[in-house]
């Protein structure tokens, strides 16, 4: 399976970037692309305004009422409205890039974008063609405390799963889990629920039974050891496991690639010139003066 992510214009390269080397940091079936240059722009009358009265309201999956005039003193870390689109105009965008760039009918194409959408969901794909999808990338703070590229990441990997768990042409919300039960597809509509599905980075029995039935066993398989990679990290990052001691580091010589066995055996990425210094300094670990590193 390979997967196509796009960009708006509003979320930041250096996060785009980050998403694409965690999905890429476990070998296997599934294919990453990452277009930076899929800089996605929305035209005025394709934004609207959507309010949140209250933080309780901000934290649901349903449609909010439009845009009206408040008292901004008394918000609070919340925004009190969100530039929004339709889910529509999020699709379309998406099969106008693939049409663009002849994208296969088989491969997903999904959108990573700051702007609201008309549900306030997380992401979802495209019910006329579900390889079209967008993922919401803003207000991840509000529900987890780490660096949002982990979730964002994770959304990327649950919406190829719900790609081949989920009958597209029947309503999600008949489909996946009301009660948040530590799956992919909990359907979180308080969205503080998507905290158990990312702890747990889990496919329950009746879904697992559906994506077998529908999804290349290698590309389930390499799926969950991305998704329990990005647990695995995302539990670190919010210091859930202090308590576990570092991994050993174990270094691949014949195709030079590093590796953490500690922590689901995940890839550390690193830019040819980073790698090398790697090996050069792991090669002296009496340390190099770095006035001499030319005679090395």
């Amino acid at each position: 399976m390979t997967i196509h992510l796009i960009k708006s214009a509003e979320l930041s390269a250096e996060v785009f970037t980050a998403v694409y080397d965690l999905l890429t940091a476990v070998d296997g079936t599934i294919t990453i692309k990452c277009d930076p240059a899929s800089v996605i722009n929305f035209d005025q009358e394709e934004i609207f305004k959507r309010f949140y009265e209250d933080e309780e309201a901000f934290t649901k999956m349903t449609e909010p009422p439009l845009y009206k005039m408040i008292n901004l003193e008394s918000r609070r870390s919340f925004p009190s409205y969100v530039r929004t689109a339709s889910w529509s105009t999020f699709f379309s965008k998406c099969e106008t890039y693939r049409e663009s760039n002849s994208i296969p009918e088989n491969e997903m194409v999904l959108m990573l974008t700051e702007v609201g959408n008309k549900y306030n969901w997380f992401a979802t794909l495209d019910k006329g063609n579900p390889n079209n999808g967008f993922i919401h990338t803003a207000d991840w703070d509000m529900f987890l405390s780490c660096p949002k590229q982990f979730p964002i990441a994770y959304e990327v990997m649950a919406l190829l799963l719900h790609r081949f768990s989920f009958d597209a042409q029947k309503p999600i919300t008949e489909q996946a889990h009301a009660r948040a039960i530590g799956c992919v597809s909990d359907l979180c509509m308080e969205k503080k629920d998507i905290i158990l599905k990312m702890r747990t980075a889990d496919v329950c029995g009746d879904c697992m039974t559906k994506l077998k039935q529908r999804m290349p066993m290698p590309d389930i398989m390499h799926a969950l050891k991305i998704m329990d990679s990005l647990r695995v990290k995302m539990l670190y990052a919010q210091n859930f496991k202090q308590h576990v001691e570092l991994s050993d580091v174990f270094v691949d010589r014949r195709n030079n690639k590093i590796y953490l066995p500690g922590f689901s055996n995940i890839e550390i990425k690193l830019r040819p010139l980073e790698k090398a210094l790697y090996f050069l300094f792991s090669r002296y670990p009496e340390g190099l003066y770095l006035s001499d590193l030319k005679n090395y």
